[in-house]
Protein backbone atom coordinates (compact mmCIF):
# COMPACT_ATOMS: atom_id res chain seq x y z
CA UNK A 1 0.00 0.00 0.00
CA UNK A 2 1.44 3.44 -0.53
CA UNK A 3 0.51 6.13 1.20
CA UNK A 4 -0.32 9.10 -0.17
CA UNK A 5 2.63 11.94 -0.36
CA UNK A 6 1.70 15.58 1.12
CA UNK A 7 1.90 17.99 -1.19
CA UNK A 8 1.52 21.55 -1.17
CA UNK A 9 0.43 24.10 -4.41
CA UNK A 10 -3.03 23.20 -5.64
CA UNK A 11 -2.45 19.49 -4.86
CA UNK A 12 -4.73 17.48 -2.10
CA UNK A 13 -3.21 17.38 1.40
CA UNK A 14 -3.08 14.39 3.67
CA UNK A 15 -5.78 14.18 5.74
CA UNK A 16 -5.43 13.16 9.13
CA UNK A 17 -7.50 12.31 11.77
CA UNK A 18 -6.69 12.56 15.35
CA UNK A 19 -8.84 10.54 17.70
CA UNK A 20 -8.38 12.35 21.15
CA UNK A 21 -7.75 15.55 19.57
CA UNK A 22 -8.53 17.85 22.12
CA UNK A 23 -6.53 16.20 25.17
CA UNK A 24 -3.05 16.70 26.23
CA UNK A 25 -1.11 14.67 23.53
CA UNK A 26 -3.46 15.19 20.51
CA UNK A 27 -3.40 19.12 21.22
CA UNK A 28 -0.02 19.34 20.83
CA UNK A 29 -0.06 16.90 17.74
CA UNK A 30 -2.74 18.54 16.16
CA UNK A 31 -0.50 22.00 16.36
CA UNK A 32 2.46 20.23 14.63
CA UNK A 33 0.56 18.86 11.93
CA UNK A 34 -1.10 21.62 11.00
CA UNK A 35 2.54 23.54 11.02
CA UNK A 36 3.81 20.48 8.69
CA UNK A 37 0.97 21.26 5.79
CA UNK A 38 -1.42 18.48 7.33
CA UNK A 39 -5.39 18.56 7.01
CA UNK A 40 -6.63 17.57 10.11
CA UNK A 41 -9.61 16.72 11.90
CA UNK A 42 -10.24 16.10 15.61
CA UNK A 43 -12.53 13.99 16.81
CA UNK A 44 -13.25 14.18 21.02
CA UNK A 45 -15.67 13.50 23.46
CA UNK A 46 -19.07 15.31 23.57
CA UNK A 47 -18.52 19.16 25.46
CA UNK A 48 -15.23 18.36 26.49
CA UNK A 49 -13.10 21.42 26.85
CA UNK A 50 -11.19 23.21 23.90
CA UNK A 51 -8.61 25.14 25.86
CA UNK A 52 -5.47 23.62 24.69
CA UNK A 53 -6.40 23.87 20.82
CA UNK A 54 -8.02 27.82 21.80
CA UNK A 55 -4.76 29.12 19.00
CA UNK A 56 -5.99 26.20 16.36
CA UNK A 57 -9.59 25.68 16.74
CA UNK A 58 -10.39 27.50 13.52
CA UNK A 59 -7.97 25.57 11.52
CA UNK A 60 -9.07 22.12 12.10
CA UNK A 61 -12.16 20.24 11.80
CA UNK A 62 -13.82 19.04 15.19
CA UNK A 63 -16.16 16.06 15.49
CA UNK A 64 -17.80 15.39 18.64
CA UNK A 65 -19.48 11.89 20.03
CA UNK A 66 -18.70 9.11 22.11
CA UNK A 67 -16.21 6.78 21.06
CA UNK A 68 -17.88 4.22 22.45
CA UNK A 69 -20.52 4.40 19.62
CA UNK A 70 -18.84 2.69 16.33
CA UNK A 71 -20.70 5.25 14.16
CA UNK A 72 -19.58 8.32 15.75
CA UNK A 73 -16.16 7.17 15.08
CA UNK A 74 -16.87 5.66 11.33
CA UNK A 75 -18.93 9.05 10.84
CA UNK A 76 -15.67 10.98 11.73
CA UNK A 77 -13.25 8.67 9.63
CA UNK A 78 -14.85 10.55 6.71
CA UNK A 79 -12.92 11.14 3.39
CA UNK A 80 -10.16 10.90 5.87
CA UNK A 81 -6.48 9.26 4.86
CA UNK A 82 -4.85 8.64 8.12
CA UNK A 83 -6.51 8.38 11.95
CA UNK A 84 -4.13 8.65 14.82
CA UNK A 85 -5.87 7.02 17.61
CA UNK A 86 -5.33 8.05 21.27
CA UNK A 87 -8.53 7.24 23.01
CA UNK A 88 -8.13 5.24 26.15
CA UNK A 89 -11.03 5.89 28.67
CA UNK A 90 -8.48 4.21 31.52
CA UNK A 91 -5.05 4.62 33.31
CA UNK A 92 -2.68 1.83 34.83
CA UNK A 93 -3.79 2.23 38.05
CA UNK A 94 -7.92 3.18 37.72
CA UNK A 95 -7.87 0.08 35.04
CA UNK A 96 -7.16 -2.65 38.28
CA UNK A 97 -10.04 -1.09 40.31
CA UNK A 98 -12.56 -2.37 37.31
CA UNK A 99 -11.10 -4.20 34.46
CA UNK A 100 -14.86 -5.00 33.45
CA UNK A 101 -14.93 -1.07 32.58
CA UNK A 102 -11.81 -0.80 31.04
CA UNK A 103 -12.44 -3.95 28.44
CA UNK A 104 -15.79 -2.90 28.22
CA UNK A 105 -14.65 0.81 27.13
CA UNK A 106 -11.84 0.36 25.46
CA UNK A 107 -11.24 -2.87 23.77
CA UNK A 108 -15.60 -3.44 22.35
CA UNK A 109 -15.31 -0.24 21.25
CA UNK A 110 -12.34 -0.70 19.19
CA UNK A 111 -13.12 -3.94 17.50
CA UNK A 112 -16.85 -2.65 16.74
CA UNK A 113 -15.22 0.14 14.65
CA UNK A 114 -12.29 -1.37 13.39
CA UNK A 115 -14.65 -4.36 12.06
CA UNK A 116 -16.05 -1.97 9.40
CA UNK A 117 -13.15 0.15 8.17
CA UNK A 118 -13.89 -1.34 4.56
CA UNK A 119 -16.48 1.45 4.50
CA UNK A 120 -13.88 4.18 4.96
CA UNK A 121 -11.45 5.03 2.45
CA UNK A 122 -8.39 4.83 5.30
CA UNK A 123 -4.94 4.15 4.33
CA UNK A 124 -3.54 4.16 7.46
CA UNK A 125 -4.13 3.69 10.99
CA UNK A 126 -1.55 5.19 13.76
CA UNK A 127 -2.14 3.74 17.44
CA UNK A 128 -0.71 5.06 20.48
CA UNK A 129 -0.22 1.93 22.69
CA UNK A 130 1.74 1.81 25.80
CA UNK A 131 5.71 1.01 26.14
CA UNK A 132 5.31 1.07 29.68
CA UNK A 133 2.96 -1.35 30.54
CA UNK A 134 2.51 -3.82 27.46
CA UNK A 135 5.72 -5.75 28.48
CA UNK A 136 5.25 -6.43 32.34
CA UNK A 137 8.41 -6.79 34.42
CA UNK A 138 11.08 -6.60 31.59
CA UNK A 139 13.72 -10.02 31.24
CA UNK A 140 16.33 -7.00 30.16
CA UNK A 141 16.96 -3.58 29.58
CA UNK A 142 16.31 -1.73 27.62
CA UNK A 143 13.31 -3.22 25.89
CA UNK A 144 13.02 -4.25 22.40
CA UNK A 145 10.50 -4.56 20.60
CA UNK A 146 10.75 -8.15 20.60
CA UNK A 147 10.45 -8.34 23.90
CA UNK A 148 7.80 -10.69 25.04
CA UNK A 149 4.53 -9.25 26.03
CA UNK A 150 3.33 -9.87 29.51
CA UNK A 151 1.73 -7.01 30.64
CA UNK A 152 0.94 -7.30 34.79
CA UNK A 153 -2.54 -4.37 34.95
CA UNK A 154 -5.88 -4.59 32.89
CA UNK A 155 -4.31 -1.12 31.03
CA UNK A 156 -1.37 -3.16 29.63
CA UNK A 157 -3.98 -6.03 28.28
CA UNK A 158 -6.12 -3.66 27.25
CA UNK A 159 -3.48 -1.92 25.47
CA UNK A 160 -2.15 -5.24 23.61
CA UNK A 161 -5.43 -6.63 22.97
CA UNK A 162 -5.77 -3.50 20.57
CA UNK A 163 -2.75 -3.44 18.96
CA UNK A 164 -4.01 -7.16 17.85
CA UNK A 165 -6.94 -6.64 16.93
CA UNK A 166 -5.42 -3.39 14.84
CA UNK A 167 -3.07 -5.84 12.80
CA UNK A 168 -6.18 -8.29 12.59
CA UNK A 169 -8.71 -5.86 10.94
CA UNK A 170 -5.76 -3.64 8.74
CA UNK A 171 -4.72 -7.18 7.30
CA UNK A 172 -7.94 -8.37 6.22
CA UNK A 173 -9.32 -5.03 5.24
CA UNK A 174 -6.10 -4.06 3.41
CA UNK A 175 -4.96 -1.24 5.20
CA UNK A 176 -1.77 -0.66 6.35
CA UNK A 177 -0.60 0.28 10.28
CA UNK A 178 1.90 1.45 12.63
CA UNK A 179 2.04 0.60 16.49
CA UNK A 180 3.81 3.73 18.41
CA UNK A 181 4.49 2.15 21.97
CA UNK A 182 5.49 5.52 23.74
CA UNK A 183 7.80 6.06 27.08
CA UNK A 184 6.39 8.01 30.04
CA UNK A 185 5.22 11.45 28.54
CA UNK A 186 4.96 14.34 30.03
CA UNK A 187 4.67 18.20 29.14
CA UNK A 188 2.55 21.21 29.43
CA UNK A 189 -1.27 20.95 29.27
CA UNK A 190 -1.15 17.18 30.43
CA UNK A 191 -4.36 16.54 32.60
CA UNK A 192 -3.10 16.13 36.66
CA UNK A 193 -6.56 14.73 38.31
CA UNK A 194 -6.18 11.47 36.36
CA UNK A 195 -3.69 9.65 38.55
CA UNK A 196 -1.10 10.16 35.47
CA UNK A 197 1.63 12.06 35.03
CA UNK A 198 4.33 11.84 37.55
CA UNK A 199 6.42 14.59 36.48
CA UNK A 200 3.82 17.19 36.11
CA UNK A 201 1.64 15.66 39.30
CA UNK A 202 4.99 15.89 41.50
CA UNK A 203 5.39 19.53 40.24
CA UNK A 204 1.82 20.84 41.14
CA UNK A 205 2.42 19.58 44.41
CA UNK A 206 5.15 21.53 45.30
CA UNK A 207 4.12 24.22 43.86
CA UNK A 208 0.82 24.43 46.01
CA UNK A 209 2.86 23.14 49.62
CA UNK A 210 1.66 19.82 49.19
CA UNK A 211 3.39 16.57 49.97
CA UNK A 212 3.94 14.56 46.91
CA UNK A 213 3.24 10.41 47.88
CA UNK A 214 5.33 7.83 46.13
CA UNK A 215 3.84 4.09 46.19
CA UNK A 216 6.73 1.86 47.16
CA UNK A 217 10.62 3.64 48.02
CA UNK A 218 10.95 5.48 45.16
CA UNK A 219 12.92 3.03 43.00
CA UNK A 220 10.27 2.66 40.50
CA UNK A 221 12.35 3.36 37.41
CA UNK A 222 10.98 4.64 33.57
CA UNK A 223 12.05 6.54 31.22
CA UNK A 224 10.42 9.94 30.21
CA UNK A 225 9.39 11.62 27.29
CA UNK A 226 8.57 15.39 26.21
CA UNK A 227 5.51 15.92 24.56
CA UNK A 228 6.85 18.00 21.64
CA UNK A 229 9.52 15.17 21.24
CA UNK A 230 6.78 12.42 21.00
CA UNK A 231 4.58 14.09 18.74
CA UNK A 232 7.60 14.65 16.11
CA UNK A 233 8.21 11.15 16.26
CA UNK A 234 4.44 10.41 15.42
CA UNK A 235 3.91 12.65 12.77
CA UNK A 236 7.20 10.93 10.96
CA UNK A 237 4.99 7.74 11.17
CA UNK A 238 2.32 9.20 9.08
CA UNK A 239 4.82 9.22 5.93
CA UNK A 240 6.61 6.23 6.63
CA UNK A 241 7.52 3.45 4.14
CA UNK A 242 9.87 0.71 6.26
CA UNK A 243 8.78 -2.49 6.86
CA UNK A 244 7.91 -2.88 10.57
CA UNK A 245 4.77 -1.50 12.15
CA UNK A 246 5.83 -1.95 15.85
CA UNK A 247 7.78 1.33 17.22
CA UNK A 248 8.91 2.28 21.07
CA UNK A 249 9.89 5.80 21.26
CA UNK A 250 11.02 7.46 24.49
CA UNK A 251 14.23 8.98 25.74
CA UNK A 252 16.08 5.33 26.39
CA UNK A 253 17.30 6.69 29.75
CA UNK A 254 15.72 5.70 33.14
CA UNK A 255 15.18 7.96 36.28
CA UNK A 256 13.92 6.55 39.16
CA UNK A 257 10.99 8.58 41.37
CA UNK A 258 13.74 9.56 43.72
CA UNK A 259 15.88 11.01 41.02
CA UNK A 260 12.80 12.72 39.81
CA UNK A 261 12.36 14.38 43.57
CA UNK A 262 16.29 15.17 43.36
CA UNK A 263 15.61 17.36 40.54
CA UNK A 264 12.75 18.85 41.63
CA UNK A 265 14.85 19.77 45.35
CA UNK A 266 18.22 20.66 43.63
CA UNK A 267 17.66 21.87 39.86
CA UNK A 268 14.15 23.81 40.31
CA UNK A 269 14.93 24.70 43.89
CA UNK A 270 11.22 23.59 45.17
CA UNK A 271 11.87 22.05 48.75
CA UNK A 272 8.98 19.45 48.46
CA UNK A 273 8.06 16.95 51.34
CA UNK A 274 7.71 13.10 50.60
CA UNK A 275 5.38 10.87 51.91
CA UNK A 276 6.00 6.95 50.91
CA UNK A 277 3.01 4.70 50.55
CA UNK A 278 3.15 0.84 50.18
CA UNK A 279 3.86 -0.55 47.19
CA UNK A 280 0.97 -1.42 44.04
CA UNK A 281 1.54 -4.99 42.74
CA UNK A 282 0.82 -3.62 39.27
CA UNK A 283 3.68 -1.52 39.06
CA UNK A 284 6.72 -2.75 37.01
CA UNK A 285 10.04 -1.96 38.92
CA UNK A 286 11.96 -0.74 35.78
CA UNK A 287 11.05 -0.22 32.64
CA UNK A 288 13.12 2.03 29.78
CA UNK A 289 12.33 1.35 26.58
CA UNK A 290 14.85 0.65 23.37
CA UNK A 291 14.38 3.57 20.94
CA UNK A 292 16.89 2.62 18.34
CA UNK A 293 14.65 1.02 15.74
CA UNK A 294 13.05 4.13 16.04
CA UNK A 295 15.72 6.78 15.84
CA UNK A 296 17.19 4.59 12.91
CA UNK A 297 14.72 4.32 10.69
CA UNK A 298 12.26 8.03 11.21
CA UNK A 299 15.61 9.78 11.66
CA UNK A 300 14.45 11.05 15.11
CA UNK A 301 16.45 11.97 17.92
CA UNK A 302 14.49 13.11 21.40
CA UNK A 303 15.84 17.22 21.84
CA UNK A 304 15.03 17.68 25.03
CA UNK A 305 16.15 16.58 28.28
CA UNK A 306 14.41 15.72 31.59
CA UNK A 307 16.21 18.97 33.38
CA UNK A 308 15.02 21.16 30.44
CA UNK A 309 11.36 19.61 30.06
CA UNK A 310 10.40 19.85 33.69
CA UNK A 311 11.95 23.42 33.81
CA UNK A 312 9.08 24.16 31.24
CA UNK A 313 6.78 22.10 32.58
CA UNK A 314 7.22 24.14 35.58
CA UNK A 315 7.31 27.36 34.13
CA UNK A 316 3.97 26.59 32.88
CA UNK A 317 2.38 25.35 35.75
CA UNK A 318 3.32 28.20 37.98
CA UNK A 319 0.74 30.34 35.67
CA UNK A 320 -1.80 28.00 36.09
CA UNK A 321 -1.43 27.13 40.13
Amino acid sequence: MTLIDNHTGGEKKTRVLVLGGLGFIGSHLSRLLLKEGYSVRLFDKLYNSRKLIADIQEKVEIEEGDAERPEDILRSLENMDVVIDLIHTTVPGASMQDPVYDVQTNVVPHVSWLSQLHKTKLKRIIYISSGGTVYGIPQKNPIGENHPTEPISSYGITKLAIEKYIALYANIQGIDYRICRPANVYGEGQHLNIGQGVIGVFLECGLKGQPIEIWGDGSIKRDYLYVTDMVQGIAKLIEHRGGNRIYNISSGVGYSLNDIIEIIRNELKIPVRVQYLPSRMFDVPINILDNSRFKLEMDWVPQTDLVAGMRRVYEYLKIKV
